[in-house]
């Protein structure tokens, strides 16, 4: 697949957004191919939809950053909401298919997390848009929002070398640190936000992680 993504020509936006698609689904589900993705990503990144100039760079950073947003969960929520309605779902098999929805989807979002890495290693993502992406988390996060605070964490810990030498992360660091002692948080998230509590003033020299 990887040979046959690359050789495609890609002369208008809907082909773009087809592959990206392809390639943006593919890297969530399958995590252990996420490396060999962004090795496609890193052949198109700078290539161009023809009609348009439209970078593939722009459009995958769109579906990246989407992911990390309320308003995709609740849509999909929505969605998955109507659908039992109209299958006329027995309230137990409604508590287990909302569960296996909330645990797939914060499974995708971390991911999510795991391929932006890949992309800055590949230099297909720069850093600025990493460190936007720390910014826009750190805004969102809040005691209600527990996968924001989990994305942030693991963001912040898989991009450390481009942490505090050239950059002042305390910001995002302290707001989840002081968001620790709310009452109802997750034993996972507590340990995640104490490591990097842990290793920021280290420089963010990893002991292990939670994730």
């Amino acid at each position: 697949m990887t040979q046959t993504i690359i050789a495609l020509p890609i002369n208008n936006v809907k082909l773009l957004e087809e592959i990206t698609d392809i390639i943006f689904d593919r890297a969530l589900r399958r995590q252990n191919y996420t490396h060999v993705l962004s090795l496609i990503n890193d052949s198109k990144f700078n290539k161009l939809a023809t009609d348009t100039k439209t970078a593939f760079q722009k459009v995958l950073l769109k579906k990246c950053s989407d992911v990390f947003y309320t308003l995709i969960y609740q849509q999909e929520l929505n969605k998955l909401k109507e659908k039992m309605k109209n299958d006329k779902m027995v309230p137990k098999r409604c508590i287990s298919t909302l569960n296996n929805f909330q645990f797939n989807f914060n499974k995708k979002s971390i991911c999510n997390c795991k391929f932006i890495d890949e992309l800055l290693r590949k230099s297909a993502f720069s850093k600025k848009v990493i460190l936007s992406c720390i910014t826009d988390l750190s805004k969102e996060n809040d005691e209600n929002n527990e996968l924001q605070m989990h994305c942030l964490c693991t963001i912040l810990q898989l991009v450390r070398p481009i942490s505090s030498k050239t950059n002042d992360l305390n910001k995002p660091v302290n707001k989840l640190v002081s968001c620790i002692n709310n009452h109802g948080m997750s034993s996972i998230l507590k340990c995640l936000i104490q490591q990097v509590k842990r290793i920021h003033p280290k420089g963010w020299k990893n002991e292990g992680n939670c994730f």
